[in-house]
């Protein structure tokens, strides 16, 4: 059995709360570096960020995050100046492991972070190799100007709030760039900005991709060693470029460079899903659910596989899942709504769709609730939402699946057709999906015949 820590938040002892994107950015840092040691399962950082602020015991954390270590501590950024006070305690039964006190510079922070993570290696007695010692401890850059910044960028990547916190991101990363041109994985983290804005209607393909690909190319050009690069480049080639084999080679660099990271492993089981390798995608989700049980993007992302799969039941339990983590995510209510159609509980599928638009009124929620209406003969309400969709297109991005899609369950054949070939032109990441969704309702209505070549056009 492999030896297993959680690194939970470090409080922020500052006297101002805007320093806590940098207590919060020195643990994520930690759970990083340990996260590229072979060997070692390290708890993921959004399931460790479950619990800032919490008092529960730490046995019971342990328990929650299923692992054996607890790093916890505090950390007071003072001028330039650094106090940080650390503990690593054994979950099970609460016992001091090792501990330490830092009064350093502010310009020691890099090797206070590596100092903290080795002591954890000594304490549990996990050793590294040469190479392996040179890969976990890989630094980025050495201006600390930078790093901080760059860490602010992460603080707002991480919230994943939508369009106004990736742009105050990609502000901070630039910033970080202007000061260290050769900042790799500063680009990475503009890559991965851009890709879910356009991923999620929040920008226009035209203008997000191509700033998406220079920021990539920009990581991989100064930097080949860099996993998130590659996870970066893997999305693009899997969502947009509908290149399956470069993406599965972009993947498995990836994981080279760091099989324990739970969002790569996540995104990986979505591609082996869409590769019709539902056992392999249902077993990388185990392991990413495993590292990560709080994420909402892995378990939103492992509920997409267990629909994949056609497990429409265990994909229901996956969006209350969701729900039960955070009501306000409208992802859980729409993997609910979505599986409820396709197992013909309208009443409650509705229940949950219109959870999710009121969370979020975009198109891929509006589209899910006109395949509702659709469905469900409610002809009216389904060209209503068209209306609202194409009244909402004049300010917002609204994708040519979204409205093929509501066409295509109240049966207006030529136009869904017409809007599915734009989305196919324009490389649509929903059309992925498109042959799971004739498989689950248009085979029954015999509506199927018309998209067999539609479905030939996209990517096995």
């Amino acid at each position: 059995m492999k030896p297993s820590v959680a690194v939970l938040p470090f409080v922020n002892l500052s006297n101002d709360p805007e320093e806590e994107y940098f207590s919060d950015g020195v643990t994520e840092e930690i759970i990083n570096v340990l996260s590229r040691v072979p060997g070692l399962q390290v708890a993921g950082r959004t399931s460790s960020f479950t619990f800032k602020g919490r008092t529960k015991d730490l046995k019971w954390i342990g328990e929650q995050l299923n692992v054996e270590y607890i790093l916890q501590g505090s950390i007071k950024n003072s001028g330039d100046r650094l106090l940080v006070d650390v503990q690593l305690v054994r979950a099970r039964d609460d016992s001091q492991v090792w501990s330490e006190h830092y009064d350093r510079e502010l310009d020691d922070i890099f090797d206070i972070q590596d100092e903290i993570a080795l002591a954890i290696l000594s304490a549990i007695k996990v050793q590294l190799l040469g190479e392996e010692s040179t890969a976990t401890f890989k630094r980025y850059t050495n201006n600390k100007e930078a790093y901080q910044l760059y860490l602010r960028g992460r603080f707002y990547h991480n919230k994943f709030a939508g369009p106004d916190a990736y742009h105050k991101a990609i502000g901070y990363f630039e910033s970080a760039i202007a000061l260290d041109p050769t900042y790799a994985i500063a680009y990475a983290g503009i890559a991965s900005c851009y890709l879910n804005m356009w991923f999620y209607r929040h920008m226009p393909a035209a203008k997000a991709l191509p700033l998406m690909k220079e920021a990539t190319g920009q990581a991989l050009a100064l930097d080949s060693g860099i996993a998130e690069s590659y996870l970066a480049l893997a999305r693009m080639q899997m969502l947009n470029e509908w290149d399956f084999v470069s993406a599965a080679a972009s993947f498995a660099k990836a994981l080279e460079l760091n099989w324990n990271a739970a969002d790569l492993l996540g995104q990986h089981a979505l591609f082996l899903a869409l590769s019709d390798k539902y056992a392999e995608a249902e077993e990388q989700t185990a392991i990413a659910l495993s590292l990560e049980p709080f994420s909402l993007i892995n378990n939103f992302y492992a509920a997409y596989v267990y629909w994949i799969a056609g497990n429409f039941e265990k994909a229901v339990q996956q969006g209350q899942k969701l729900v039960a983590l955070e009501p306000s995510f409208w992802g859980g209510h729409l993997i609910i709504g979505l599986n409820l159609i396709t197992l013909k509980n309208f009443p409650e599928a509705q229940e949950a769709l219109e959870n999710a638009l009121e969370i979020n009124y975009n198109g891929i929620t509006l589209s899910a609730c006109g395949v509702l209406f659709g469905l469900s003969d409610e002809t009216d309400s389904a060209r209503d939402i068209l209306t609202q969709m194409n009244s909402l297109s004049k300010n917002q991005v609204v994708a040519n699946y979204d409205m093929g899609i509501v066409h295509a369950a109240v049966g207006d054949i030529d136009e869904a057709l017409g809007y599915f070939q734009a989305a196919i032109d324009q490389h649509e990441p929903p059309m992925l999906f498109f042959k799971f969704i004739v498989r689950d309702w248009l085979t029954e209505t015999g509506q199927d015949v018309h998209y067999k070549s539609i479905i030939d056009q996209i990517i096995k």
